[in-house]
This record gives C-alpha cells, sequence and structure tokens, in this order.
C-alpha cells in the first residue's frame, strides 16, 4: 500500500462533517466508527474537494470497501466496491504490517469472533483490536493463516459494541457473531481489555488455543 499523510489531519477538517453524518442518521457510535476505521468520503477524495459542510453519503476504507447511507437512514456495507477507483486510496495506518502479537502490545482493547468455517468446519477466527491511537486493526484467522483486513468485516452492529463499551473493566461476552461477511458460522463473540485479564486468558487457553497463543507472546 502508498501510505499518505495523516487520517488525524484529514479527520480533523471534515470533523463538521462527520458529526453531520451521526445527527442524520442517529447512529450511536457513528463518529466513532467512521474515525476508527479510518474511513473518508468519497465525495470529497474522488472529485473535486469541497470543503463546506456537507452531509456525505458514502464512505470508504483502505481496503477497497464502501458504506453508504440509504434513504432509510440505514448503512450498507458493499465489500470490495468495484465503483471505487483504486488507484487514489492510500493508507493511512502508520502501524500498518506490523506482527500480531505487536499489534496486541500497542491496543487497549481486543473484540473476538470465535466459530467454524461454513464449508470445512473449521476454526475460523476474527480479532479486532482498539489500538492506543484510536484505530482499528482486524486479523482473520482462516485456513490456518492469519491475514489482515478491514475492520468493516466486523459489521455494523460490532462496530456498535466496542463504541458503547470503550469503558470496560474487564471482559464481556458480546452475544452471536451475526455478521455474514465472514467465512464462519456458529459464532460467539467478547470483548475484552488489553492486556487481556487473566481469566479471559484462561477462557481462551481452554476453549480457543489459536487466540490464547496471540496473547501468551504478550504475556
Amino acid at each position: 500500500m502508498i501510505r499518505s499523510p495523516s487520517i488525524e489531519y484529514l479527520h480533523a477538517k471534515l470533523e463538521k462533517q462527520i458529526r453531520l453524518t451521526q445527527s442524520y442518521t442517529e447512529i450511536y457510535g457513528l463518529e466513532f466508527i467512521i474515525k476508527s476505521c479510518r474511513l473518508k468520503p468519497c465525495d470529497y477524495v474522488f472529485k473535486e474537494r469541497d470543503h463546506k459542510i456537507v452531509l456525505h453519503k458514502k464512505w470508504f476504507d483502505e481496503h477497497g470497501n464502501s458504506f453508504t447511507i440509504n434513504r432509510h437512514k440505514n448503512i450498507q456495507i458493499v465489500y470490495g466496491d468495484l465503483s471505487l477507483d483504486k488507484t487514489k486510496i492510500v493508507c493511512t495506518d502508520l502501524y500498518y504490517g506490523l506482527s500480531l502479537d505487536r499489534v496486541a502490545k500497542m491496543s487497549k482493547l481486543v473484540h473476538l469472533v470465535a466459530g467454524k468455517d461454513e464449508d470445512l468446519y473449521q476454526d475460523c477466527y476474527l480479532l479486532t483490536f482498539l489500538g492506543i491511537d484510536d484505530h482499528l486493526r482486524s486479523y482473520l484467522y482462516w485456513y490456518g493463516e492469519w491475514q489482515q483486513v478491514s475492520p468493516l468485516l466486523m459489521g455494523m452492529k460490532s462496530l456498535g459494541i466496542i463504541a458503547k463499551n470503550m469503558d470496560i473493566k474487564q471482559y464481556v461476552q458480546a452475544g452471536k457473531k451475526e455478521n455474514n461477511a465472514l467465512p464462519c458460522v456458529s459464532g460467539e463473540t467478547w470483548l475484552s481489555l488489553c492486556p487481556v485479564p487473566k481469566g479471559f486468558l484462561e477462557m481462551l487457553s481452554k476453549h480457543h488455543e489459536t487466540i490464547a497463543k496471540v496473547f501468551n507472546e504478550n504475556t
């Protein structure tokens, strides 16, 4: 990925537009989601830049995904949006490409989706870290390998869970996985502080050894 200037600089310039977007949709935590997922408004980036306070209804991330606010004020996520000009998509994450264990060390929260692959019924995990820089970084474990993916893969409901639980004290089970974009089924979700509490690590060691190894390397 090509790296570009600070996303914080861009979001500061668009602060009023971001707040307008949340106010219009009345979706709690949408401002957090836009900023933490490093989203940018399509009209602003792909067309003539206008600093007027306008409602941006379509935003995109650095993995080529987008979300659009429909006429019912709901969010529709498009994964691998072919309408985006990929030549203008650049990476603004200064820590992109760091190893999973290093990302865990520089994070303050982690969201975990644990399930099974719907075809081969193998372990499938989605780990999403909230860094000390308040940016989300997601990693998918599938077919025995980790790969960095878009936080939008979590879906709006799971992103909202993080937004509503920023002051978590230990760890909580956050229900069943409901995001069809993931390749795994029969999932359960957890949200925990980082470094992860002893009780959470013990549970992971018992039921999800692959995930426990990530955090054992950081204890």
